[in-house]
């Protein structure tokens, strides 16, 4: 049966889970796989390479997939973003700098403008730049910086940001994990961790291992 919350129904997906974009593991196979089973699956744009990014929406096929960028990366070579958007993603995901000069484009194209946020007061700015959905990000999510706990977070950015959904990210790795942030007030959870050993990811044997 599937489930119905904010992510869900603006993404119109089954299972209220978006793969992380996690530069250098998530490619366009790993996206593929993820929206295949009822999730989102986001390529990982990183530090952006336009050729990589062209390969990897190839390489997603014919999937509905969306995509991450590092904010402050994309803003050196805003070109990329152009790249990806000419795929028609369904969601563009951006983390780590000021969202701002890149909303208005991403929703243009009829994307979904997902913020990630580590903090209560980069989720009130963006939710003013406009953000679709904000994913409030702990200290569990890969060492990014964070400097809250992620379960702590996540009913704090809810209160924050009103009607904007948001969805947890950080240290969420199974079923239990989902239904903890969805106890919270989240509408979904960011899975990143436990997509990297996935046959379909682009991590190395040893790092699958």
């Amino acid at each position: 049966m599937p489930f119905d919350t904010a992510l869900t129904r603006m993404l119109g997906i089954d299972i209220p889970v978006i793969s992380a974009p996690m530069a250098g593991v998530a490619g366009g196979k790993l996206a593929a796989a993820v929206t295949g089973g009822g999730g989102l699956g986001l390529i990982g744009g990183g530090y952006p390479d336009p050729a990589v990014i062209e390969h990897e929406f190839g390489e997603a096929g014919n999937a509905v997939v969306g995509i991450g960028f590092i904010t402050w990366a994309l803003a050196k070579n805003p070109a990329a973003l152009d790249v990806a958007l000419a795929h028609s993603p369904k969601a563009v995901f951006l983390s780590f700098a000021d969202i701002a000069p890149f909303v208005a484009q991403a929703q243009s194209f009829g994307a979904t403008l997902i913020a990630q946020v580590q903090t209560v007061g980069q989720a009130r700015a963006a939710a003013d730049a406009g953000a679709d959905m904000i994913v409030a990000q702990g200290t569990e999510a890969g060492g990014h910086g964070a400097a809250r706990a992620t379960l702590p977070l996540v009913p704090a950015v809810v209160d924050a940001v009103g009607s904007i959904p948001v969805l947890a990210g950080g240290g969420i790795a199974d079923g239990r994990g989902l239904a903890a942030a969805l106890a919270l007030g989240a509408a979904g959870a960011v899975v990143g961790s436990a997509f990297v050993a996935a046959e379909e990811s682009l991590a190395s044997a040893n790092g699958k291992r």
